[in-house]
């Protein structure tokens, strides 16, 4: 036998030993294997858990399987006892399986974990693994695994994480909602003297108050005690309402710096949570239709006033324009039969009088009609008050044609250059005139001005009957007459006021009852130069 040959016997032999000592181990392994009746097979099969146990010596090879274990995998003990993982599972399964079986040697005790395993025809199944290095009496090194099927807990763990999660978002999203509520809610504990417990912001906003100066507070610690005893009493009967039928009240509510009133149309009632009895009250804030009912009141009264007006600007018209437009035809017919040049001279002075009189009265409606509708126009020029003063009260002596009553004019200056409307000036002074002249029966009317405060104060004092201080507010409203058997519309006055407003001015009045009164008219028109 050549060197060559001896050489390959023995390479021969080297393999054969190899694979004697292989097929010992498998040998071993088998001979070493519980049968399926002994008493160890018996309590791991009768166990809930999944328990398979591994050779860490001959290759991770499946040592020992319990029943749950072949029903998972659909196979039986034979096709997995003295196999390892490449040769039941896929390569890919195979290997993340014994990465996971190195850890738990690695760790030299017990590493537990999640897996999910991908059972061809059945959904994945979710385990909780246990892995455990042990090592025998007889020195066999094991890895002991223990696994349960946690698939359903996971699933109910989920669904409670998304329940919880629901109601996370849905509790958030009712908190929004109660603070973005256009209602104001206040929630009282009943048990704890009426403490606020829980409010929205609207609630904040009405009180001017962050929720931190309000939680736990009484309505006493917030509110003015009137309001407080108010709130209290209402409280108390509300606690025996319940949801079903509440209580309805309207309260004003009253910001604590007093700065803000709100009306609320309020329902309480007392409701149970959590073993606490609490009074829940919801409050609408009807403000701004309590303004508009107070506005529409308001326009109301303002036509009713207008009516009553209309009406007695009706009833005192027909009388004026009666009394003149008779005087005018009843003296204009007696003209025609009038016997003497001094009888017609007469009635032609008392139709000329009456004229002037329909006159006067259709002018003052027009003036009051144009002033209210805006549509009366100020023609502003510069010239010399003084001078115009001066015509003025020639004029107005004329109509002051009493023989017990003196006419007096102050012109201080000589000249005085303002700018305004020289004809509604004359029309202010001629009315105040006219006025005085009709009351006063004896003693003076006397008229003037002077510089004042930046501006021009026209004049007009009489001794005349003057007037009742109750009555000193009515003066300027249309068509009021005080004395209703004067001769008038009552207009002279408003229009005076109406004038002067428009001109950026005001009108006052100082009377003493039996003594006399006197008007001032103050105006900003004076130019830059007095002299």
């Amino acid at each position: 036998m050549t060197t060559e040959e001896q050489q390959e016997l023995k390479r021969e032999n080297e393999r054969l030993k190899e694979e004697l000592s292989a097929l010992k181990k498998k040998t071993e392994l088998l001979t070493i294997i519980q049968p399926r009746n002994s008493l160890s097979q018996f309590l791991i099969d009768k166990m809930d858990a999944i328990i398979f146990i591994k050779d860490i010596t001959n290759d991770f090879r499946y040592y020992m399987v319990n029943e749950n274990f072949c029903t998972l995998q659909h196979l039986s003990h034979h096709k997995i006892i003295g196999k390892n993982d490449y040769e039941i599972f896929s390569f890919d399964s195979a290997n993340k399986f014994r990465q996971d079986d190195k850890i738990a040697i690695s760790k030299g005790g017990e590493y537990t974990f999640q897996e999910e395993i991908c059972i061809p025809g059945q959904e994945k199944v979710i385990l909780q693994t246990t892995k455990s290095y042990v090592t025998t009496s007889e020195g066999n090194k094991l890895l002991v695994c223990i696994s349960y099927d946690i698939t359903k807990a996971v699933e109910k763990e989920k669904k409670l994480e998304k329940a919880i999660k629901d109601e996370k978002d849905a509790h958030q999203m009712m908190r929004a909602v109660f603070h973005e509520l256009p209602s104001a809610i206040l929630i009282k504990d009943i048990e704890d003297d009426y403490r606020f417990y829980i409010i929205n912001k609207k609630f904040e906003q009405m009180c001017n108050l962050p929720k931190e100066q309000l939680i736990g507070k009484t309505d006493y610690e917030v509110f003015p005690k009137d309001e407080a005893d108010q709130y209290r009493k209402d409280d108390m009967e509300a606690s025996t309402y319940t949801e079903d039928a509440p209580m309805l009240i309207h309260e004003i509510v009253t910001s604590p710096d007093r700065d803000v009133n709100t009306h609320l149309q309020t329902i309480k009632f007392s409701s149970t949570f959590k073993g606490k009895k609490l009074l829940v009250c919801v409050g609408v804030d009807v403000t701004l239709q309590h303004q508009m009912m107070d506005q529409l009141k308001e326009a109301l009264d303002k036509a009713q006033q207008a009516d009553n007006i209309k009406s007695q600007f009706i009833a005192n018209m027909s009388h004026e324009i009666r009394t003149p437009l008779n005087s005018i035809v009843g003296f204009s017919q007696l003209i025609a039969d009038a016997q003497s040049q001094e009888e017609r001279e007469e009635y032609s002075r008392i139709i000329s009088l009456n004229k002037d009189l329909l006159l006067a009265l259709i002018e003052d409606v027009l003036n009051l009609s144009e002033l209210d509708s805006g549509k009366m126009v100020f023609n502003d020029t510069l010239f010399n008050f003084s001078e115009m003063f001066s015509e003025l009260s020639t004029v107005m002596k004329e109509k002051v044609n009493k023989p017990d009553i003196k006419f007096i004019s102050e012109n201080p200056l000589k000249e005085l250059l303002v700018k305004a409307d020289q004809e509604r000036l004359t029309q202010i002074v001629t009315n105040l005139i006219t006025n005085a002249v009709k009351f006063t029966q004896q003693g003076y009317i006397k008229m003037g001005y002077a510089c004042k405060d930046n501006g021009l104060e026209i004049y007009v004092e009489d001794t005349g009957m003057g007037i009742e201080e109750k009555n000193l507010s009515q003066i300027f409203i249309r068509f009021k007459k005080l004395n209703a058997f004067m001769q008038g519309t009552g207009l002279g006055l408003p229009i005076c006021k109406s004038i002067t407003e428009q001109m950026g001015g005001r009108i006052w009045v100082e009377s003493e009852y039996g003594k006399g009164s006197t008007f001032h008219v103050w105006l900003p028109c004076l130019s830059d130069t007095i002299l």
